[in-house]
């Protein structure tokens, strides 16, 4: 693992200082004049966390007068303690140094870092000790959270040093700071770290400091640790499909980017590296492309916030050269990626040809997300589909999900996460967590899991019965899982999506029990969605006057009732809006199902739309009954499907003409006489 001498570890060049301030102010004049905000809070001890990537956002202004107090809860919550620590601010008043020139920053950055190094001690006692403590060793010194702030401190250190400010004094000072962080993050990692996003939290530190402070006697260990540990957990937390194991789309971009920034100061420092580190990180990458909504965001799923991911494509595209990804981020390179590749990097992201991705939809098959999607346009058509458990290893950040769906179409977001708003041990935590705040099924009032507090479950919910298949003309999804089994008459649940491209999708939800049971299925809308219902045809419409809508569609209307009840829509930590839910309910036994259309249109095209419930028979001729078989004729501009799908397994049906054997057939057939015939699942 040999470092090229002839040139010095830094991380980003002073040589690049001026075309930096040049290209985020020309190109990302808001994001400026954030992080300038930002900044001058900070030089007055005012604290905000409104960064796009602050991992519990506040927009409440603190401000500390004298010495801050660094364990200071806002409204009882740690979460503002750690963000405090974090000390993004440290970064930014680094960055605003060099986007202005203007001393106070540099003066700002030094006053805090003395504050906290002289609030905050830490004895070598402290530091063994923390072997046997996961969590922390004190609040402000959380593993993970001291990850974070010696890279802030580092990446605003790399523009103060160069203030008239910074003495000798300043030096030695913040170069005994990071020994200590070195000492407690090469000390403090365990086992359980390893299969954590906290581990890779940490051991970004370590790297850095290992790598850009080689003075240190500890940092060629240090850095050799490092890189075993990000080797390990590579292979330990990464799945094939890309997707990171907790399986938040958030906490997978965290992880991202503490992978991401090691192999990009690798080769920026000519030191190589193990070669799975970069497979990891590529395939990282694909799976947030997959993920990507249409508005270019990550979806809310399992505490995560609804944030904008395109400028980590933007990173991942210069890094790797990958045109794919250009292609779903910013047209101009990120304001956070000119601060990593500089001149050269805005001039590679310039030249680096566009590249469709080689897929549309895609199953992430270890994780159990489906994505389903028209084409890569910001008007596409979207659904994702969670089939996954709630998490391969640990389930603190998981929500009682499985089944969910969300759908954007035209532009427009139609159904979502609800989101995580906070972490505090309350019953909003609880709210945002249970089956009842997802689209999805519940039984008889109850969650599919059990919920125990804001971190741990009880009993949880297993998928089963997993099953997709993505074709030029449709694409299939099922899962069921066992969540009602332990039930004194258990409930087998599965779910069915039909998406009949690139139109629309068919939603069959099938719950089966011996036992009566109360049946519901959930549909949260995003906020400000105007809704209109249609009782006697049991159909909600969005009611956009101009662009796209969205009608759901309840078949088989007569055996239950639907309800519009209000909800709440957290997009980020510590924010939350009103919102509404569509609420469909049954009573039965035996098997009960929802057949349901979820059908995207533009004007009047769902004026158009005919439905028929579609006689299906056996080979005998002897009809089915709907216990058995869901056949449907859809009828639209000048076209028709005809879908059918059997309750009891494999069968020879006949329908619409037609003679096929299967467990779900397709037919599609155009005005012009041509059709064609799909047999989707044997």
């Amino acid at each position: 693992m040999p470092i090229d001498q002839s040139k010095p570890a830094y991380f980003w060049s002073e040589q690049d200082r001026e075309s930096i301030r040049e290209a985020c102010r020309t190109s990302w004049p808001q994001e400026v004049a954030d992080v300038l905000k930002r900044a001058d809070l900070a030089c007055q001890q005012t604290f905000i966390f409104t960064h796009r990537w602050d991992m519990e956002r506040c927009e409440t202004p603190v401000s500390f007068l004298g010495k801050i107090n660094w364990t200071y809860q806002l409204q009882g919550d740690f979460e503002w303690t750690v963000m405090l620590n974090r000390a993004r601010y440290m970064a930014e008043l680094g960055q605003a140094y060099w986007l202005t020139g203007d001393e106070k920053y540099a003066v700002g950055y030094i006053r805090l870092l003395r504050d906290w190094l002289a609030q905050n001690p830490l004895t070598e006692e402290e530091v063994h000790a923390s072997r046997e403590r996961h969590y922390n060793v004190k609040d402000t010194w959380r593993k993970l959270d001291s990850g974070i702030r010696i890279v802030n401190w580092i990446k605003g250190y790399y523009c103060v040093r160069t203030s008239a400010a910074w003495g000798d004094e300043e030096e030695e000072l913040f170069q005994n700071a990071v020994w200590l962080h070195g000492m407690y993050l090469d000390i403090a990692y365990t086992p359980h770290d390893r299969q954590s996003n906290w581990g890779f939290l940490e051991t970004n530190g370590l790297f850095q400091i290992g790598l850009l402070f080689p003075s240190f006697a500890e940092s060629p260990a240090w850095l050799a640790t490092a890189v075993d540990r990000l080797a390990a957990m590579a292979r330990l937390q990464v799945f094939d499909d890309g997707l990171h194991n907790e399986q938040s789309p958030m906490y997978h971009h965290e992880v991202l980017q503490c992978l991401f920034e090691p192999v990009w100061l690798a080769q920026k420092n000519g030191l190589s590296y193990p070669a799975e580190l970069r497979d990891a990180l590529n395939r990282m990458y694909t799976a947030s492309m997959a993920l990507k909504k249409p508005n270019g965001h990550q979806p809310m799923a399992s505490d995560s916030d609804d944030t904008d991911i395109r400028d980590i494509l933007c990173q991942g595209a210069v890094l790797l050269e990958r045109g794919d990804l250009k292609s779903q981020a910013y047209p101009e390179l990120d304001y956070q990626g000119i601060w990593y590749f500089g001149r050269e990097g805005v001039q590679k992201y310039r030249g680096l040809s566009l590249r469709q991705p080689t897929f549309c939809s895609i199953h992430l098959e270890q994780a159990g997300y489906v994505v389903m999607r028209s084409d890569w346009s910001p008007e596409a058509k979207y659904m994702l589909f969670d089939g996954g458990h709630m998490a391969l290893t640990g389930k603190a950040h998981g929500h009682d999900d499985l089944l969910h769906i969300e759908l954007s179409a035209y532009g427009r977001e139609f159904l979502l996460d609800t989101g995580r708003y906070t972490y505090m041990e309350n019953e909003e935590r609880r709210y945002f967590k249970e089956s009842f705040q997802h689209n999805t099924l519940t039984v008889d009032g109850l969650p599919m899991s059990v919920y125990r507090d804001s971190w741990v479950w009880g009993r949880t919910a297993l998928p089963v019965s997993r099953y997709c298949k993505i074709a030029a003309d449709y694409e299939y999804a099922q899962a069921g899982h066992d969540g009602y089994l332990h039930m004194e008459k258990p409930v087998q649940v599965l779910r069915q999506i039909l998406f009949v491209k690139p139109d629309y999708w068919i939603l069959v939800d099938t719950c089966r029990s011996d036992g009566v049971h109360e049946y519901a299925q959930h549909f949260h809308f995003a906020e400000n969605v105007p809704l209109q219902t249609d009782e006697k045809t049991a159909t909600v419409r969005t009611a956009f006057p101009e662009g796209g809508n969205l009608a759901i569609i309840q078949i088989g209307r007569e055996k239950g009732s639907l309800h519009l009840q209000p909800c709440w829509i957290s997009r980020h930590y510590n924010q939350k809006e009103k919102s509404s839910k569509l609420v469909y309910k049954q009573t039965g036994n035996g098997l009960c199902k929802f057949v349901t259309i979820l059908y995207p249109y533009q004007g009047r095209e769902e004026s158009k739309l005919s439905i028929e419930e579609l006689e299906v028979r056996d080979t005998r001729n002897n009809l089915l009954s709907p216990e058995l078989v869901t056949g449907l004729a859809i009828r639209r501009n000048n076209q028709s499907e005809m879908a059918v799908f059997s309750h009891q397994g494999p069968e020879s049906c006949q329908f619409a003409g037609a003679h096929m054997a299967g467990e779900v057939m397709l037919i599609r057939r155009q005005a012009n006489g041509e059709e064609k015939a799909f047999v989707i699942k044997v």
